[in-house]
């Protein structure tokens, strides 16, 4: 009752906000255009940055962009860990590139980017070169391994919707050993292992949670589900570093609510398909492992000749210039900013942040005028611990449980940002009142 209580509350809180504005768009497209603009990368900062100079240069022939991804869809990824309990549709946690690039007037082109040459200003991609005057990197990030013996080859990387899905399935499979074999089935069977303290990390064990006692419990009835174990293996002093301890400690407390076995200051060292290693000399008995532990540059970032810090980030000034290649910015995930400001963090608000920033100070190259230095503002954080809780921080004010879940539920409802995503995103919470999600393993490799 409430889980319906509250979801009915953020269904009428949030609403269905539509927008019946008329989109800005380029006065001329990327092949026609005298000057070139290339995005590449559709994640948060890529997209921001494309909005943004679609808004300055409204209506406008000097300059065409194109955006390049290898897929042709961007995610909402803030929501990636709720696809393993199965409250949203995967599919509504995505949306065309297309249909956010083409009203604007812009370019999409479906394709790896394997390199760039700066000196003939090309970006080469796995169907041709693109030809570039401004070029704006935003390729994000992949998962760090940090060394772990095994980890790449045994570990689910939560890093993006099919991921979370093969989650979802492995979880899925376990039960359904575990309802055959019943008393003969091994240790560790089902104890599940998420490694990362982090946002991820933490929503990732929550939604776990979630499908296995609030989802399959009923649909296997010889199965003990008290031997179900969670665990989450932090190698930090304490959960969710860079959230307010007291939402932290608030975190905690939720976790070991649901059975949740938080372990902190400890490191894996080691992944196989039947234990997990650490680096206190436990050995974890657990045939699930998954990794949600830390981010490094691409291999994309990798091959590129320009300056990178002791992580492989690209360097940035304050103006989000790449240094020594006029005319290329970088945003996002991977890269670092060389200016007398604090370390900005990988979360989604600060690659849109940089984005933004990237394409003011490239219109105002163009224009002649003077660029204006990157400050970060910090808006707040939100981290699902489930149905019926949250963590939010906005702005300074902290929330959490009841409460926070609905203020979670209507801020990423209004972020979604396109109409479609938003209506379907409803339609999900909504039947989510009455039924169980659906178990069936399907699009599942």
């Amino acid at each position: 009752m409430r889980k319906r209580l509250l979801t009915a509350a953020a269904l009428g809180a949030a609403g269905l906000y539509a927008s019946s504005r008329k989109k800005e768009r380029l006065g001329v497209s990327y092949q026609e255009a005298r000057r070139k603009v290339v995005i590449v990368g559709g994640g948060f900062g890529g997209i921001s940055a494309f909005q943004q100079l679609s808004h300055s240069f409204a209506g406008s022939d000097e300059l065409g962009v194109l955006l390049l991804d290898r897929v042709n869809y961007t995610t909402f990824w803030p929501m990636v860990p709720s696809a393993i309990s199965g409250n949203v549709e995967v599919r509504h946690m995505a949306y065309p590139l297309r249909r956010l690039v083409i009203p604007r007037g812009g370019e999409f082109f479906q394709g790896e980017v394997v390199g760039v040459d700066f000196e003939r200003r090309k970006v080469r991609t796995e169907f041709g070169e693109c030809d570039y005057d401004h070029l704006i990197l935003a390729p994000g990030s992949q998962t760090a391994f940090f060394g772990a013996k095994g980890a790449k080859e045994h570990a689910i990387d939560l890093k993006g919707l099919r991921e979370a899905l093969e989650v979802r399935g492995r979880i899925i499979d376990r039960f359904e050993e575990a309802e055959r074999l019943r008393d003969k089935a091994p240790q560790g069977l089902l104890t599940f292992v998420f490694v990362g303290g982090g946002p991820t990390g933490v929503e990732g064990v929550a939604d776990a949670h979630d499908l296995i006692f609030d989802v399959l419990k009923d649909d296997y009835p010889n199965v003990d589900f008290d031997r179900v174990r969670l665990v989450l293996v932090n190698a930090g002093e304490r959960i969710l570093k860079g959230i307010d301890p007291s939402l932290a400690n608030a975190a905690s407390r939720r976790l070991a609510a649901q059975r949740v076995e938080v372990i902190n200051n400890t490191k894996v060292d080691e992944v196989s398909p039947k234990h997990v290693k650490l680096s206190d000399g436990r050995t974890l008995p657990a045939h699930t492992t998954v990794w949600a532990a830390g981010i490094q540059p691409p291999p994309l970032v990798e091959g590129l000749e320009v300056e990178k810090d002791k992580r492989g980030r690209i360097i940035v000034d304050e103006y989000m210039r790449v240094k020594d290649r006029p005319g290329v910015y970088a945003v996002g995930d991977c890269i670092t900013i060389d200016y007398d400001g604090p370390p900005v963090p990988a979360l989604a608000q600060s690659a849109e942040q940089e984005g933004r920033s990237a394409a003011l100070n490239l219109a105002a190259e163009i224009r002649g005028e003077e660029p204006i230095p990157f400050r970060y503002q910090h808006l707040g954080q939100l981290v699902d611990l489930g149905e019926t809780g949250a963590l939010t921080d906005i702005l300074g004010v902290r929330v959490s449980g009841l409460l926070g879940a609905l203020i979670w539920k209507g801020v990423y409802l209004y972020e979604l940002g396109y109409n479609l995503n938003r209506a379907q995103v409803l339609f999900d919470w909504t039947v989510d009142l009455f039924t169980r999600p659906n178990i069936s393993k399907l699009f599942v490799d």
